[in-house]
């Protein structure tokens, strides 16, 4: 008998039920986790005089750079960031102020922190730095002279990387962690899933937003989790690192190819005592002593197609069209994003939901692969559409094949009833024109990556989520992420069985003005 795996006992663990759902975690509303990290005394880089303005001294600081004009320049990266997770609105209620994003976050909590690896940078100093969200900043964080020089944080950071190239020859590096209090405050031990959609939210911002300033990147899943956190100076007891994504000009890119961006841990049960956060995060680290057994297995580049379930091939399908570039200016929307708190219950329009697809999955535009989205291993996943209200569509279930552009039907007729239900009474999933459910098969999934699958999954299914998010907003229609679902629920809804799970849920629909 295979033993089962941590990812798939914690899946197991944190499913909510209807007979259970209001039980268990006490929020302590008067202790809210802070959202920001402070490194007192450290050395800042202010990165809001080289945000777009018409105030001079934007002008004024720009005109006193070494490098005001490169791709990986002082201006270039502020905007980056910025576009990436910066703080796009205040909200103030009392004395109490709540800083929104430009990528959403379960309960606004925001547990996703960014750090910047820099070496022979025209006007940064060589470090590793935090970037502090709300006051748009780089804060070093190693007391000065205690930093490893530039060339060391690199050849350290490479090493952890399975000695990916691109890593190595990389002078800028943009490391994700997630802060798990922040989330688990609200959501307890599932704050773990809302931990990693959240990340790949942030990611989508990411990977929409670099090529359009002419920055090439590499998504790299696979390292030595404990050598990357102690290189940023972290504690791995309350925050885990996600990703590591070295930078490079796209007019000079490297010849060097990186290695696999996805790669397998053993499974390490080693979380006894421990809250089910932890004992996940760990059974998908990756150690030292794993690196000689894992450094041959294969891996995975990030960039195959999503592929297509052999059991709906022969479904009756309908062909999508997209008919609109919704790239053109789409740092624009990005900056724009809200959820959306409430549907009309109109109906979307085929073409619209065509173009919400093409420019999530990007299957139909013939792209470099520097240009291309970069996931962690989109094998993984598959989509199902639910349609209440599309013109020209059956209401039903459709699963979507990505890379022909066709919804293949799978369940016909009426579920808003059903949707609504296992959405938890979420008045949106029942409104919405069309429902986006990612799902994946997680025995198969851990079986390549072990428990490390878990975080890829919901990376690239949060990722997913976040390019229908910047989508919606450019072609004016309304969208909300669900991460709050009975996930038994979902299985029945689309007849998969109960090793598949559902990862992610995105509603789409004519929002309330």
């Amino acid at each position: 008998m295979t033993r089962q795996s941590v990812a798939s006992m914690y899946h197991q663990q944190t499913k909510y039920h209807p007979s259970t759902i209001g039980q268990g975690h006490h929020i302590d509303w008067n202790h809210p986790p802070a959202q920001f990290k402070e490194y007192a005394g450290a050395e800042r880089i202010e990165l809001r005089p080289f945000l777009p303005t018409n105030e001079n001294e934007n002008w004024q600081a720009e005109a006193a750079l070494h490098d005001p004009n490169g791709a990986l320049s002082l201006p270039a990266l502020s905007r980056i960031l910025f576009a990436t997770n910066g703080v796009t609105a205040i909200a103030v209620s009392g004395d109490q102020q709540m800083y929104f994003r430009a990528a959403p976050s379960a309960g606004a909590l925001y547990p996703t922190d960014l750090y910047l690896l820099v070496r022979e940078h025209a006007d940064i100093p060589d470090g590793i730095y935090y970037y502090h969200v709300r006051d748009h900043a780089l804060v070093e964080v190693y007391p000065k002279g205690l930093a490893p020089s530039g060339d060391q944080t690199f050849e350290r950071l490479a090493r952890a990387c399975f000695g990916d190239p691109i890593v190595a020859h990389a002078d800028v590096a943009l490391v994700a962690t997630a802060v798990f209090w922040r989330s688990a405050w609200r959501y307890g031990e599932r704050a773990y899933r809302r931990c990693l959609l959240d990340t790949g939210h942030v990611l989508g911002n990411f990977d929409i937003i670099a090529p359009r300033m002419g920055v090439g990147l590499a998504a790299v899943g696979g390292f030595v989790d404990h050598e990357v956190a102690e290189l940023l100076a972290i504690p791995e007891e309350k925050e885990g690192v996600l990703g590591v994504f070295p930078l490079y000009d796209l007019a000079k890119a490297p010849e060097q190819k990186t290695g696999a961006s996805a790669r397998p841990s053993a499974e390490h049960d080693n979380g006894a005592g421990k809250d089910a956060i932890l004992i996940v995060h760990n059974a998908g680290a990756i150690l030292r002593e794993d690196v000689s057994k894992l450094a041959a297995a294969q891996g995975n580049h990030g960039a195959e197609p999503f592929l297509v379930n052999p059991k709906y091939e022969f479904a009756e399908g309908v062909k999508l069209k997209p008919v609109t570039d919704v790239a053109e200016q789409i740092e624009i929307a990005i900056l724009r994003r809200r959820s959306t708190r409430q549907f009309t219950g109109k109906p979307l329009t085929l073409p619209e939901l065509s173009d919400l697809l093409a420019f999530a999955y990007r299957p139909d535009l013939k792209q470099p692969p520097d240009l291309l989205p970069r996931f962690f291993d989109t094998g993984l996943l598959e989509t199902f559409v639910v349609v209440n209200k599309v013109e020209g569509l059956e209401p039903g279930v459709y699963y979507f094949a990505a890379g022909f552009m066709e919804l293949l039907k799978v369940r016909p007729g009426d579920v808003t009833r059903e949707i609504f239900h296992l959405c938890l009474g979420q008045e949106l999933a029942r409104d919405a024109g069309a429902v986006i459910i990612h799902t994946a098969d997680l025995e198969a999934a851990t079986q390549r990556y072990g428990s490390r699958a878990y975080r890829y999954l919901h990376l690239d299914a949060g990722h997913l989520g976040q390019r229908l998010n910047v989508a919606a907003i450019k072609l004016g229609v309304g969208v909300s992420g669900i991460g709050g679902f009975f996930d038994d629920e979902v299985n029945e809804l689309l007849a998969i069985p109960e090793k598949e799970l559902c990862v992610y849920i995105t509603c789409l629909g004519k929002p309330v003005e």
